[in-house]
C-alpha cells in the first residue's frame, strides 16, 4: 500500500512538473515587466486623419490590445502610462516606467504629415540608447512591416523625450500615417489595430528570445 502511494506521488509530481514546464514554454515573457505608453491624450489629440480620426484614440486602442497580448500570450507584467482619454505629461510617462522598474518601454504612436499621400512604417529608439534598445527597435520594425505591408521606413533614431528619459531599453512605434486616407480607414478597423498590437508583441518576443531580459 505504501509503495503504491509512493508511486502515485511520484507520478503526480511528474505531471505537475510537466504542466509547469508547458505553461512556462507558452509564456515567453514570463517575469518581464513592460511599460506600454499610449501616446498623446486629453487636450493633445496628436495627428488627426482627414476623416477626423485622432491619433490619441488609435494609440490607446493599440496599446490596450498590446497589453492584452503581453499578458495573455506572453505572461508579462504590464503597466499602462494611461488607460483612458486623459492627458499625461511626457515626464510622468518616463517617471512611471522608471519608478516601476520596467524591463522594456514601448510607446505607441501613429505618424502624421501635411502630405496625405505619405505613408510607411517606422520604429524609433534614442540615438544614445543601449544596443538592446536598437535591437528591440529592429525586431519590432520587422514584425510591423509584415502586418502593415507598407513602405519600410526602417529602424530610426530620434531624440523623443520618452525614449531619452527612460532608463530601460525603449522604443517608439509609428506603424503608419493616420493622415493618409487609406490608412485612416484601416485604422478604424479594430481587427487591423489588434494585428498591429500583436505584431509589436511578436517583435518583443523575438527580441527577448535573442538577447534575454
Amino acid at each position: 500500500m505504501k509503495k503504491s502511494l509512493f508511486i502515485l506521488s511520484i507520478l503526480f509530481f511528474s505531471l505537475l512538473t510537466a504542466d509547469v514546464k508547458t505553461i512556462a514554454a507558452g509564456q515567453p515573457l514570463s517575469g518581464v515587466k513592460v511599460a506600454v505608453d499610449a501616446g498623446h491624450g486629453g487636450w493633445d489629440p496628436g495627428a488627426v486623419g482627414p476623416g477626423g480620426l485622432t491619433e490619441q484614440e488609435v494609440n490607446l486602442r493599440v496599446a490596450q490590445a498590446l497589453r492584452n497580448c503581453l499578458q495573455e500570450y506572453g505572461g508579462a507584467t504590464v503597466k499602462m502610462t494611461r488607460t483612458n482619454n486623459s492627458y499625461v505629461s511626457l515626464s510622468s510617462r518616463a517617471t512611471q516606467a522608471n519608478s516601476w522598474g520596467a524591463d522594456r518601454f514601448i510607446s505607441v504612436h501613429h505618424n502624421g504629415s501635411t502630405n496625405p499621400a505619405i505613408n510607411g512604417t517606422a520604429v524609433y529608439s534614442y540615438p544614445g540608447g543601449s544596443w538592446k534598445s536598437h535591437h528591440l527597435r529592429d525586431q519590432v520594425q520587422k514584425r510591423l512591416v509584415q502586418t502593415t505591408g507598407l513602405r519600410n521606413l526602417g529602424g530610426q533614431t530620434a531624440n523623443f523625450y520618452v525614449v531619452r528619459r527612460t532608463s530601460m531599453p525603449a522604443i517608439l512605434t509609428e506603424a503608419s500615417f493616420i493622415t493618409n486616407p487609406g490608412e485612416e480607414k484601416r485604422l478604424q478597423d479594430p481587427g487591423y489595430t489588434w494585428r498591429e498590437a500583436y505584431h509589436i508583441y511578436l517583435g518583443l518576443v523575438d527580441h527577448i528570445k535573442q538577447v534575454g531580459k
